[in-house]
């Protein structure tokens, strides 16, 4: 009879014990932060169309004064979303503030990076420091989450690449922080 019982309290016990643990197994979720406000009015138009989870920043790096941006374009897109910020509508790279991109099945070149950096989570970014040649290249980070290739180009106006690295992986992890939208 004894054993009997050890088996039927086992059978009874076990199902809740392995339900316990799978749950404290799970990833937490934690609650989105906002999105920084110059990106929420894109934010809705992009939602629709937009066929990749949208990681964005709930603040810009201090270096930009948002109040300065004056254009925030974006669109969905067949494999992903992007979205642009510039100073000035139609000034080209002259009034470039930042870029904001969601590629399914995107590729890092490694070739073209400087660094591998960690992120939040656990992730591994793809930093390449800011360039200047004919024109000047701002810094940009790349990462992968679930088959989409996130990529972040932020003119960080900072003095040295150092800073300039520290605002972009910052910016980065803020959306990685933010979850999908």
């Amino acid at each position: 009879m004894t054993q009997l019982f050890k088996v039927m309290t086992l059978m009874l016990v076990l199902p809740v014990l392995v339900l316990c643990q799978s749950r404290s197994e799970q990833p937490r979720r934690h609650k989105s932060a906002p999105v920084v406000k110059i990106l929420r009015p894109v934010l809705q138009k992009i939602r629709k169309q937009a066929n990749a989870p949208i990681l964005l920043p709930s603040k810009l790096p201090s270096s930009v004064n948002e109040n300065e941006i004056h254009f925030v374009g974006g669109e969905g897109k067949s494999d992903g979303w992007e979205i642009s910020l510039y100073y000035k509508e139609g000034c080209g790279d002259a009034c470039f503030v930042g870029y904001f991109e969601a590629k399914r099945d995107g590729k890092v070149s490694r070739d073209e990076v400087d660094r591998v950096v960690r992120l939040v989570n656990g992730i591994s970014g793809y930093y390449t420091a800011r360039s200047c040649g004919a024109s000047c290249a701002p810094p940009q980070i790349n990462w992968m989450d679930k088959g989409v290739m996130y990529t972040i180009q932020f003119k960080v106006n900072n003095r040295t690449k150092k800073h300039d690295e520290a605002e972009v992986i910052a910016l980065a992890n803020s959306a990685i922080q933010g979850g999908a939208r």
